[in-house]
């Protein structure tokens, strides 16, 4: 059986480094804007839409998305400190 927060951990790992750390986050561990370098654009949804294809790509389900973005919200929280 697989380690689920290792292959979250892993997704989450994937999504920041897609952005290529081009992610704002807010106090309240929201994430409010992502840079896709694949769109070229900066957008307030898209944290959403990139974690749900990563999520995609690692043949995660669909109610698995939260799971990957609490991983990213505690990765980026901890680089920040």
């Amino acid at each position: 059986m697989v380690n689920f927060e290792k292959l979250y951990r892993k997704t989450a790992l994937q999504v920041i480094d897609r952005c290529h750390g081009g992610i704002k986050i807010k106090k309240r561990s929201k994430i409010i804007e992502v840079y896709d370098p694949k769109r070229h654009i900066w957008s307030n949804g898209l944290a959403g839409l990139i974690i749900k294809e990563e999520c995609k790509n690692a043949n995660l389900r669909d109610w698995e998305v939260a799971n990957v973005r609490r991983y990213v919200i505690e990765e980026l929280l901890s680089k920040s400190d």
